[in-house]
């Protein structure tokens, strides 16, 4: 079909047509960041590699988060001999099960519908796997059930099982930037008083895209802490000096998540589909040039900061 045909054809589907209706039908049950996800090439290349080198053949791989498929399929095409993997979104599965039907590499992959959780009570998945992979990773780590999910893989693991990643070292900074902070505050908009939105504020963190914000780091970046699956070390306070006074807004975070041969991470510029964490403080912070501050953050993703006396 030539362009022009394709527009004459185009110009056929009016308004109430019901292939324009599939189109205009709103997916809020889709995670849509799994489109920025499987475009991101160096995520994509990173873990290939990471398979690309492991020994799997007649290996069983346990999967938690099937996505799109794309994973399973790569450790079918390096030799896995059986790949299980669990997805609770049921438009991912349909779309996972039918790109995985379309390869030579269906026979060797099986697709639960289930959460990792449900899947272990229901003795769905294998125990003692050779491999366990998943990447239910959010901008600030946890946000996805990162310490449910290492209770499910902790059930499942034997000695000999490579989990991967094998560690998420999270990196942080104090931040100055008033209109990352305005996302999640209300002041006054045209004389009236809208800060009773601000109960609605979140607590923890939220993506941050900051090459988009001026901004400032006004200490060097930490690392603040170490997250892994079978042996989470626990959250710990971190003393930084600051190298610029300022108003801290905030906690910016960022994570590498080693997964064996290459790493995957959202830090700031790296072109990453991830973007970094805003973890926001319930009052700004004011500090000093060479002030020591306590900065840490918890299990569920909250930032303390703590300007020392």
């Amino acid at each position: 079909m030539s362009v022009v045909q394709a527009i004459r054809a185009s110009m056929k589907v009016m308004p109430g047509d019901a292939r324009l209706e599939i189109t205009r039908q709103p997916r809020r049950d889709f995670p849509v960041w799994h489109f920025a996800m499987v475009n991101d090439a160096s995520r994509n290349e990173t873990i290939e590699r990471s398979i690309a080198s492991m020994d799997l053949k007649g290996k069983t791989v346990v999967e938690i988060g099937s996505g799109t498929g794309l994973i399973a399929l790569l450790f079918a095409k390096y030799g896995a001999d059986r790949v299980v993997t669990c997805e609770m979104n049921a438009n991912l599965v349909d779309v996972a099960r039918r790109v995985i039907a379309s390869t030579e590499y269906a026979d060797r992959i099986h697709i639960i519908n289930e959460s990792s959780t449900v899947a272990i009570e229901r003795g769905l998945l294998p125990l003692l796997p050779d491999v366990i992979f998943t990447e239910t990773l959010d901008c600030g780590v946890v946000g996805e059930g990162f310490m449910s999910i290492a209770e499910d893989i902790r059930k499942l693991a034997g000695p000999e099982t490579v989990v991967m990643p094998r560690l998420i070292t999270q990196t942080a900074a104090l931040i100055h930037c008033e209109s990352l902070a305005n996302l999640n505050r209300a002041g006054t908009a045209c004389g009236f008083d809208l800060r009773l939105l601000n109960e609605y504020a979140t607590g923890n963190y939220f993506p941050a895209h900051t090459e988009l914000h001026h901004h400032s780091l006004l200490c060097e970046p930490v690392k603040q802490r170490d997250y892994a699956y079978l042996d989470c070390p626990k959250p710990e306070i971190h003393k930084v000096r600051v190298q610029r006074a300022g108003a801290v807004h905030g906690v910016l975070s960022w994570f590498a998540a080693d997964f064996g041969t290459a790493v995957v991470s959202n830090a700031p510029y790296s072109g990453s589909h991830w973007h970094q964490a805003f973890h926001p403080l319930p009052e700004e912070v004011h500090v000093e040039e060479d002030d020591e501050v306590s900065m840490q953050i918890d299990d569920d993703g909250f930032a303390w900061v703590t300007r020392e006396r």
